[in-house]
């Protein structure tokens, strides 16, 4: 997909709020739990600069490590505010199995399951065993405040359904740059640094 249009338009701004660098001003942006996208920016480089002395290899190996993009998690709509951090460590009132209601912190989220509406989020709360565990839609996690942590869970989802039997080792890394058309003489052994522009943006 290309986005065109004459300068001053908003291309990149369209592109850097669907991607998560920007927040809006105002309205939301919305994309599917399963979605995962990528786009090579007009200054492609700004995250490599900081790796000039990895190879392309190690960049990818670092970067994804854990199961998450590093580099994604440092979009500003994916860092929690004061007030974000504040109100997720805030007593929910849950309505548990048996019906009663019950005051609860939320401490992570610790898988997702299909639900006729959408996705339903396995949550596990502080200071309780699993067996306590309960399933909240996502609608009401995010009204709670946990829209970034739910956005967070479903962005690890996607990334492993996406590489799933392929491992994150210098042997994978190299076949998948090799894929973009990246020598593997050039993704194993040379660092960043010594690139050409072309080379980097394969990386």
């Amino acid at each position: 997909v290309a986005v065109i249009g004459p300068n001053g338009a908003g291309k990149s701004t369209m592109i850097k709020l669907l991607t998560g660098e920007l927040k809006p001003d105002r309205g939301t942006t919305w994309k599917h739990p399963n979605m995962r996208f990528a786009y090579v920016a007009q200054h492609a480089f700004h995250h490599l600069e900081k790796h000039l002395d990895k190879t392309p290899n190690e960049y990818i190996q670092w970067r994804y490590a854990g199961g998450e993009d590093k580099e994604g998690l440092l979009t500003e709509n994916k860092m929690l505010t004061a007030e974000e951090k504040e109100r997720m460590q805030a007593a929910q009132k849950i309505q548990t199995a048996d019906g009663s209601i019950e005051q609860r912190v939320v401490e992570e989220i610790l898988n997702r399951r299909k639900s006729k509406n959408g996705y339903e989020y396995e949550i596990k709360w502080v200071s309780l065993g699993t067996d306590k565990n309960s399933f909240l839609e996502r609608d009401q996690l995010v009204e709670m405040g946990f829209e970034k942590m739910v956005n967070r869970f479903d962005e690890r989802e996607a990334l492993r359904l996406g590489t799933s039997g392929k491992a994150l080792t210098a042997k994978e890394v190299e076949k998948a740059l090799g894929n973009m058309g990246l020598e593997a003489e050039f993704a194993t052994h040379n660092r960043i640094k010594g690139l050409s522009g072309g080379q980097k943006v394969k990386t």
